[in-house]
């Protein structure tokens, strides 16, 4: 795939050709690519499981990778950050989200898995509470059961038009052993983007049962319009002191295979236990990482805006075909995120994944990994061309339609 143009000859974001680069994706070509969601199912599987997504990258990345191997310039880089990349995400905070960051509390990772990982182990003791909200990214749970911590699930409760909150249990579920609050926001996989008003509860819970709050904010610019993100972080003082934030530029640019992410520190408070660690402990990005991560965020904005775009006219197509055409499988609208939780229960089937791998050859989330609420769901991945998308719902239309109603497979 080759670069897309950006501009045109005035300067402007070329976003006619950005379209077109989008429209003209084929699974026949993907099929060759090396990413292990093309590659994990065969070449047969149309693929809309991992959170990775299947448009061109942004052109000036391309170029400036293009560069650094060109001559050669793969040595070591900055360690463990360069001032640019630092400088870069302390303005891209301040600007899209009005999050002044002190440069100091910025502390590089390889990705943001590992930092889910890391703030478990050094702000818990085994056996002692961490609270999830499931349906979860599968990591979340893994970070708490391989670590031997307790497991406190709170899950969310799916309402008329969005997953919610359940605040009476969630304040019945934290134990006085608890220690430590994972949260997802944009949530993972429900597309809820949390409000001010559920964020200031989960804070005011946070401050009265003395909780380290870990929150990954990974999917924070891929935002739908009507809602907005707001760093947890950002709720004052004394919320910012109990504080981990996860980030990366990762999910809303493409860039999982060119591992960069971050731990953003609330106060010292949070930061300290990181510091105690040796210094490679938890890695960082390379030469390759730190340019495509700095290029993303202060030239990238134009590329995602019309991405965005796209993935809301997907979303929309999404929930129109599966009530048209997928009769029994029903979804929440995501406000964030391009990712869709399909509640799969009124199909009668055993294994809802299993189902649409073997009778569709499409490959989906198991909604059993994110959690005993997922049973009976999958997840979608639409961060891919209109025509893709509309192969992947043709193939579970018509094994749907093949299976009948009320025989369970």
């Amino acid at each position: 795939m080759g670069a897309v143009p950006m501009s045109t000859t005035s300067g402007a974001p070329d976003r006619k050709a950005m379209r077109e680069a989008f429209d003209s994706l084929r699974a026949e070509d993907l099929w060759r690519s090396e990413r292990i969601k093309w590659r994990l199912f065969g070449a047969d599987v149309l693929p809309a499981w991992v959170a990775d997504m299947d448009y061109p990258v942004v052109p000036e990345i391309q170029q400036s990778l293009v560069e650094l191997i060109g001559r050669s310039d793969l040595g070591y880089h900055h360690l463990p950050l360069s001032p640019r990349l630092r400088e870069a995400l302390v303005s891209r905070m301040a600007e899209r989200f009005d999050w002044q960051i002190e440069p100091r509390r910025v502390v590089p990772l390889v990705n943001v898995v590992q930092g889910l990982d890391a703030t478990v182990l050094l702000n818990s003791r085994p056996g002692e509470g961490v609270v999830v909200q499931t349906p979860i990214y599968p990591p979340f749970l893994k970070a708490v059961q391989k670590s031997g911590r307790k497991l406190i699930d709170s899950p969310l409760a799916a309402g008329p038009v969005r997953y919610e909150i359940d605040f009476d249990r969630l304040r019945a579920d934290v134990s006085e052993d608890t220690r430590v609050f994972l949260l997802c926001n944009p949530h993972n996989p429900t597309g809820r983007v949390f409000e001010a008003a559920e964020l200031r509860a989960i804070a005011e819970l946070a401050i009265e049962r003395d909780l380290i709050v870990v929150s990954d904010e990974i999917h924070s610019d891929l935002v739908f319009p009507g809602h907005e993100h707001i760093p947890f972080a950002t709720l004052g003082p004394e919320v910012a002191e109990r504080m981990i934030t996860l980030t990366s530029a990762s999910k809303a640019f493409n860039l999982a295979g060119l591992p960069c992410a971050f731990a953003i520190f609330g106060s010292d408070r949070t930061q300290q236990p990181f510091r105690n660690l040796p210094p490679h402990v938890l890695g960082h990005g390379g030469i390759l990482d730190d340019a495509a991560t700095y290029v993303a965020w202060t030239k990238g904005q134009p590329w995602l805006d019309e991405v965005l775009t796209y993935l809301a006219e997907n979303r929309e197509t999404l929930l129109a075909r599966l009530g048209s055409d997928l009769p029994g499988v029903r979804a929440l609208s995501p406000e964030g995120t391009y990712l869709a939780w399909l509640d799969c229960g009124e199909l009668g089937l055993e294994t809802p994944f299993e189902f649409f791998l073997e009778h569709a050859r499409v490959a989906l989330s198991s909604g059993r990994d994110f959690g005993p609420p997922g049973e009976k769901f999958v997840r979608l991945n639409f961060a891919t061309s209109a025509t893709i998308l509309g192969q992947v719902l043709d193939r579970m239309a018509e094994a749907l339609a093949r299976k009948g109603p009320g025989r369970a497979t």
